[in-house]
């Protein structure tokens, strides 16, 4: 079998949900042994099954292995150990007797069909983020440039999660995404949920606001989502005229999008004058994400883009709506240009998770759109904005190229070619 010329460090994760699991686990921590020298394992970790949910729980462990096997010869010794312990084929992410994956080395990245090295759901899955930070918190993630000991905390699979994230001071992380390609994506990161948002009249529509974007318009663009990011946690805004007319409408809107984009809930805009449409879509089993201080679809009545909640009458009453959403059912809500003064005490008022955009830091989490945080735009730049990459930048210079080598005949190669 051909080796490289030094060791390689790698860790590598166990998985198992059919028969002895701790057997299982035993059998493949005695094979590893043969293909390395196991340096640690980390504690045994009980998860639930993802993507096919008819299926027991599995347990998982994480070893930190050094090896004079190279990745691609690492994974065939697997396979065979996956074999000798008695894996069965069966359907894509179905139940398993043992399944061996390398997640982390220390040689240079792999990308062959059969194979990826860092795993691409490395990222993303909890027990993944958790055996990393036992193993090898000090390790980089090849793919991000960030330190496994800042990719952690538990995920988000139910409203309750935001609840146990906010008790256990966990920021909770939201990104707002309107497509497949860009859900794809994020659904290869820790962050913790996406909302399809009405601002998609804005960003992909090129509306001056929200206020025309409808159900359809929704349903489309979280179905897409949802195609993405099958696992992620989704919320899907509820456009303007879709709920506040009446309860009736709001629940045979709120149940279309549900039903029609296998989102987990839907967001509302507004406080005590929405209540009644709030309960009713919790009796009905419809979770809702509310969203206080400036709410893009009162726009008209704002007079505009203005902070919410200045003034001490203002506060109290944006405090009051936070409360009263929560008592309706709410499980967290959205604070918009909120002073971060305000933001706090409500944070502080309130056993529903807060996420801030413009509300300061003390709020349970944050949300950005996909675009904006980017830097897909170069003449969007609101306060509340950081810009964690200058992709307009990169657009414009790749179109440029791309024309140039058409225009010049330098595209395509032979290589790009078909005979």
């Amino acid at each position: 079998m051909p080796r490289v010329g030094q060791r390689t460090e790698y860790i590598i994760v166990l998985g198992t949900n059919v028969g002895d699991r701790q057997a299982n686990l035993a059998q493949a921590m005695q094979g590893l042994a043969e293909v390395g020298e196991v340096l640690q394992q980390s504690r045994v970790l009980e998860t639930l099954p993802i993507l096919i949910r008819a299926q027991g729980r599995f347990l998982n462990q994480g070893v930190r292995l050094v090896s004079d096997l190279n990745p691609p010869d690492l994974l065939k010794a697997l396979l065979q150990l996956e074999q000798r312990i008695g894996r069965q084929k069966r359907i894509k992410n179905g139940p398993r007797e043992i399944d061996i994956d390398i997640v982390w080395s220390s040689a240079e990245p792999v990308h062959l069909p059969n194979l990826r090295v860092p795993h691409i759901h490395n990222r993303s899955r909890e027990w993944i983020r958790q055996i990393m930070n036992e193993l090898k918190s000090d390790a980089v993630d090849s793919e991000t440039g960030v330190a496994w000991s800042r990719i952690r905390g538990n995920a988000i699979m139910n409203i309750h999660d935001f609840t146990k994230k906010k008790l256990a001071g966990e920021k909770i992380s939201v990104v707002t995404c309107y497509d497949h390609a860009f859900a794809r994506l994020v659904a290869r990161t820790s962050i913790d949920a996406i909302l399809v948002g009405d601002s998609l009249g804005n960003v992909v529509q090129g509306l001056p606001n929200t206020l025309a974007v409808n159900v359809d318009d929704m349903i489309y663009h979280a179905r897409a989502v949802r195609r993405g990011a099958p696992q992620a946690f989704i919320v899907v805004d509820m456009p303007f005229m879709s709920y506040q007319t009446s309860v009736e409408k709001a629940l045979e809107n709120a149940g279309r999008i549900i039903k029609e984009t296998g989102a987990d809930a839907v967001k509302l805009e507004g406080g005590k004058a929405i209540l009644p449409q709030v309960r009713a879509l919790v009796e009905a089993g419809i979770p809702v994400m509310g969203h206080l201080g400036f709410t893009p679809q009162s726009l008209l009545a704002f007079g505009g883009y203005k902070v919410q909640g200045k003034g001490d009458a203002a506060a109290e009453t944006l405090l009051s709506d936070a409360v009263a959403l929560e008592k309706a059912g709410a499980f967290a809500v959205v604070l918009e240009m909120v002073p971060a003064a305000v933001a706090e005490k409500v944070s502080k008022a309130c056993t529903l998770a807060t996420i801030g955009i413009g509300a300061g830091t003390a709020t349970d989490g944050q949300v950005l759109v996909i675009t904006d945080l980017l830097g897909m735009d170069p003449d969007f730049a609101p306060r509340f904005v950081r810009k964690y990459a200058n992709l307009s930048s990169d657009i414009l210079s790749a179109l440029e190229n791309y024309a140039a080598e058409v225009r010049d005949v330098r595209f395509p190669s032979e290589k790009e070619t078909f005979h």
